[in-house]
This record gives C-alpha cells, structure tokens and sequence, in this order.
C-alpha cells in the first residue's frame, strides 16, 4: 500500500524559533521564542561592529559600549527580519534572488534543468509517413 503523503508548507511558513535553553530549573524558557534566522543575523552585524571597536570604543564611553555591542545588533536584526520585499520575507527574498543568478542560464522542463543555448538551437524533425491501409 502507498503512503499517506505529507505537506510540510505550514511547517516551513513558519519561522524556526527556540522556545527554552537548558534542562531542569535552571532553564531559560521564552514564551513566543527566539527565531534563529534573528540570531544568525544579530551575530552578522555584531561581527560587522566588531571590525570597527576600536574607534566605537573610542568615540562611545563605557557604559553605553554595552548598548552598542548588545542590543543594537539585536533590535536591527529583529527590524530586518520583519522586512518583506515583494511580499517576501527578506531571507526567502535573497535565497530566491541568489538562486535565480546561479541558475539563471537554465530553464525547467518537466523538472530537468536544460541549458538556455541548447532551447535556442533551430529543431529538425526526421521525414514520416502515414500509411493508410484500404
């Protein structure tokens, strides 16, 4: 017998979140959860901001380095992610976007990828004949 099919598109609307850190009492529990793609993206630009700390340290005093190296990162992450682009979350927008430049010299037919200058070639057909029988 054939499998039930499954449809995973409600699972992958949605974003992937962490909702507790660490087992027992001493856990960390966030009740609407924590997305990974904010986390991957606080850790892009806090890595962009640490390329610049020494003239950061130098401009900002101490008490506010925190505010710089810690929430900034955080909160522009999170106005990013909630960014749509042609109706598109910004992240599926770019992997689209990057996607069609690596696999834009291709068309799909019947899901096989085929090389755009072979489509453009001038098709030649073999004779054929109908035989008709009386």
């Amino acid at each position: 017998m054939r499998e039930k099919a499954r449809c995973y598109r409600k699972l992958w609307k949605k974003p992937i979140t962490i909702h507790k850190l660490g087992k027992g009492d001493m856990a960390l529990t966030f009740s609407k959860g924590i997305e990974v793609r904010q986390i991957l993206v606080a850790l892009l630009i806090l890595s962009v901001i640490a390329i610049f700390h020494k003239s950061i340290n130098s401009i900002i005093p101490f008490q506010f380095q925190v505010v710089v190296y810690g929430l900034v990162p955080w909160m522009l992450a999170g106005w990013i992610c909630k960014q749509n682009v042609n109706g598109k979350r910004l992240d599926r927008f770019f992997l689209g976007y990057f996607k069609f430049l690596y696999n834009r010299r291709y068309s799909y037919s019947n899901n096989k990828a085929v090389y755009q200058p072979q489509m453009k070639k001038k098709q030649s057909y073999g004779q054929y004949e109908v035989k008709i029988n009386d």
